[in-house]
């Protein structure tokens, strides 16, 4: 039977009640979402994790594989081992996918793996992120600095390092996100992710969806760990699956699903200066995200 084909889904996974419901703003007395995704902050928000689920999400995929054993993952000296693994997507020069909540497409560069059981895959994408999002919020929200206000706040055409906010936030930084009214449009913010925090450019087995996923950002030209900033442009992930996918002779699909319910997080600090609970936002950042994937 012939592979059908690959369906990537942006999957809201259970805390979605509609198309544009919670991610993780649910902190009493700190950060609350309702039902229509209408956020309310309270007070400092230096220690809030709010994240959200973007309106489109945007990755570059160049590889990804089933494997019968863990792969080795990179360091600073040596590149990964995948020796275990076989192919479900490879494309030299990466494949786009661009879904909105709720969408599915079917990928191409295709192969069909060999049926058997297999307790891990990997991923090898682009460590760039596309963001576009549109959030409304209860209070009075201020574009970084001292710009426009109001109760909405919208990506905008434009690209930065996720380094850049490390410390916080810029002292002058590029305008990555407007407040304002109703009526603003979003367009399309890409972050691009050269660190998971200050000199962390390795992360070890974080729980998601379906089990748990490791990841590193690489250079492409050795496959090895970045050291600096700036400088990786891949990022390898590896997930141990909770439950082992099985191909048989009967099995025509194949499913990849980004659970994105926590795919963006917005970049702000309360005003001091102001009335309280107002808010100066600098970006609309990337969050959390994880994949999945089944056979049928």
């Amino acid at each position: 039977m012939n592979w059908l084909k690959i369906i990537a889904t942006l999957t809201m996974l259970s805390f979605f009640s509609n198309l544009k419901a919670q991610g993780y703003c649910e902190q009493p007395g700190i950060a609350e979402e309702d039902d229509d995704g209408v956020i309310t902050f309270t007070g400092d928000q230096s220690s809030a994790n709010c994240s959200f689920a973007p309106d489109e999400y945007t990755v570059k995929i160049y590889k990804m594989a089933l494997c019968t054993s863990s792969p080795t993952r990179p360091t600073t000296s040596d590149t990964y081992d995948v020796s275990s693994c076989v192919d479900v997507i490879d494309s030299p020069d990466g494949q786009d996918v661009n879904l909105a909540a709720g969408s599915e497409m079917t990928l191409s560069d295709v192969t069909r793996p060999a049926n058997g059981s297999y307790s891990f895959g990997y991923i090898l994408m682009a460590n760039t992120f596309g963001i576009k999002a549109k959030k409304q919020f209860t209070n009075t929200m201020h574009t970084f600095q001292d710009g426009a206000s109001g109760n909405y706040c919208w990506t905008k055409d434009t690209t930065a390092y996720s380094s850049q906010s490390d410390s916080g936030g810029w002292t002058s930084p590029a305008t990555l996100v407007e407040c304002g009214g109703a009526g603003g449009t979003a367009g399309t913010y890409t972050e691009i992710l050269d660190a998971f925090d200050t000199d962390d450019y390795s992360e070890d087995a974080i729980a998601v969806t379906g089990g748990t996923i490791s990841a590193d950002l690489i250079t492409n030209a050795n496959g090895l760990v970045a050291t600096a900033v700036e400088t990786a442009d891949r990022l390898f992930g590896v997930q141990t699956f909770t439950t082992p996918v099985v191909v048989t002779s009967g099995s025509s699909v194949f499913t990849v699903s980004f659970g994105v319910n926590q795919a963006s997080s917005l970049w702000y600090f309360e005003d001091t200066g102001k009335p309280a609970n107002q808010y100066q936002v600098y970006a609309i950042g990337s969050g959390p995200f994880s994949t999945f994937m089944s056979v049928e």
